[in-house]
């Protein structure tokens, strides 16, 4: 297996208009990264099992984006993206709980890998917990922004 980075913004938009707040802010928790175009998440080799030739198995990655504002009333986390993948479909699920709760990974987009796409993309679409996480003003089905894996 390939050692992978995840590359993603999450939602270029939503960055847009984070920053744009007064008291916006948009961070990375390590090991995640804040890049110019993002954010780049760190592969976790031990509980990954992956094969890039079929798009088949499971990439856990770690590191948290994480995205406030309105003092308070908008707080998104994005935390240890897990992408599970059959024959180039599947999901990008995140992890939620932890303090009082156990930490469960919910499916936050459905994805599908971009036929031919060097390093490999994947098209991600809200699922309803992701409409959760993200706020009412998206809806179910929504494209978020494109998925990078790149094999280091």
């Amino acid at each position: 297996m390939s050692d992978f980075e995840l590359h993603w913004s999450v939602k270029d938009s939503l960055i847009a208009y984070i920053s744009g707040l007064e008291d916006g802010t948009v961070e990375a928790l390590e090991p995640a990264t804040r890049t110019e175009s993002g954010f780049t998440f760190a592969l976790n080799e031990v509980a990954s099992d992956f094969n890039a030739d079929t798009h088949t198995g499971e990439l856990q990655f770690l590191g948290t984006a994480h995205f406030t504002g309105h003092w308070g009333m908008m707080n998104i986390t994005i935390k240890d993206p897990r992408i599970e993948l059959t024959s180039g479909h599947g999901t990008l699920s995140i992890a939620q709980g932890g303090i009082l709760s156990p930490e469960v990974h919910v499916p936050f987009v459905n994805v599908n890998v971009i036929p031919g796409s060097h390093p490999l993309m994947l098209t991600a679409a809200l699922t309803a917990e992701g409409r959760g996480v993200m706020g009412e003003q998206y809806s179910v089905g929504q494209e978020l922004s494109t998925v990078t894996l790149v094999a280091k």
